[in-house]
């Protein structure tokens, strides 16, 4: 398991570091970064608290559950918001949940072929089967942050 300690700091390292650099080159003008910097970091931050928070057992299994809502789906929906109010996109919102589903869909996918690299490659051990409820809970995360986004917005 020592490889999910070094994700857990790694990968929220990276995108704070790294995305800013890439997508507020093309930040609109009227954006203000620094609120939206707060997005970002809150994002990565639940990221890393999300390896270390315990989950329930789903039929007897440990699914990681928790894990995969806060760090797969508020992280992404959170990681969304932050590209989308970054970018100053605006859309419908039947176009914001499809980009948001797509979003959560492919970043959980890549993080299910990781989990398969390593144990086809014996650095973990991990049980492969729980990757239904990965999806489930990934989902559900990002759905919460679209559905907060949307009351605040709403609201304001």
């Amino acid at each position: 398991m020592q490889i999910f300690h070094i994700v857990s700091v790694v990968v929220p390292i990276a995108i704070a570091v790294g995305l800013p650099r890439f997508v507020e080159k093309k930040r609109q003008p009227k954006v203000e970064a620094l609120p939206l910097r707060v997005i970002l970091y809150g994002a990565c931050v639940l990221f890393f608290i999300s390896w270390y928070l315990p989950s329930p057992l789903i039929h007897g299994e440990d699914t990681s559950f928790v894990t995969h809502f806060i760090g797969g789906g508020v992280f992404t929906g959170l990681l969304w918001l932050y590209l989308k109010q970054t970018l100053g996109w605006s859309s419908s919102w039947y176009i914001e949940v499809f980009s948001l589903f797509a979003l959560v869909s492919a970043l959980g996918a890549i993080n299910e072929l990781f989990e398969l690299f390593l144990v086809e490659t014996n650095i973990s051990s991990i049980l492969l089967s729980d990757t239904s409820w990965d999806i489930l809970a990934n989902t559900l995360g990002a759905v919460l942050i679209y559905g907060v986004y949307r009351l605040y917005d709403s609201w304001h």
